[in-house]
């Protein structure tokens, strides 16, 4: 149990390290939304979009991130003029050591209105932006939902029973 213990302190510490950068600059200037406005963008931090993380995903940790599942999805709206010139999907994300050690790789892959998006290949830890251009003709309504998946994941050590894929800070649609 002693080394179960190290091995969590280890990873948590990892996180921390990984994350407070990400944090310092993604986090800054955000303005929180009020409750049930939807958002072009959402940070794990605003419990007031915590509904606008639709699937897959678990409950904010340190007040900043959320693990995601192998499959997981969020709700958005279109940024101002989206639906004539498009927008560009952006993900800040962290790769935690534990699945890369499990699998070597990671590949997150993305789709909305039914297209697929290019999937991004992650081969080592650390902090990372995941950017996709989003055609317009995919932002035409008032809300708009994104799938995401990742090809690996790791199981947490018991007696956490969730399957955890990734870290995400923050997703939004940022106007071209």
């Amino acid at each position: 149990m002693e080394a179960h213990t190290k091995a969590m302190r280890s990873i948590y510490l990892t996180l921390t390290l990984l994350l407070l950068p990400l944090l310092l600059v993604s986090g800054g200037c955000r303005r929180k939304h009020k409750a049930g406005e939807i958002a072009s963008t959402i940070s794990a931090s605003d419990p007031n979009v915590a509904g606008h993380f639709t699937s897959g995903f678990y409950d904010t940790e340190a007040g900043a991130w959320r693990w995601t599942n192998k499959e997981f999805a969020v709700t958005l709206n279109p940024p101002p003029h989206a639906s004539e010139r498009g927008a560009n999907l952006v993900m800040h994300l962290v790769i935690p050591a534990p699945v890369i050690e499990h699998s070597q790789f990671v590949e997150l892959s993305s789709s909305i209105g039914g297209l697929k998006l290019a999937p991004q290949v992650f081969a080592k830890e650390g902090n990372y932006t995941y950017t996709r251009d989003v055609p317009a003709d995919k932002l035409q309504g008032p809300e708009v939902r994104i799938d995401f998946a990742v090809d690996h994941a790791f199981q947490a050590a018991p007696p956490d029973i969730r399957q955890l894929g990734i870290i995400v800070t923050e997703v939004g649609l940022v106007a071209k």
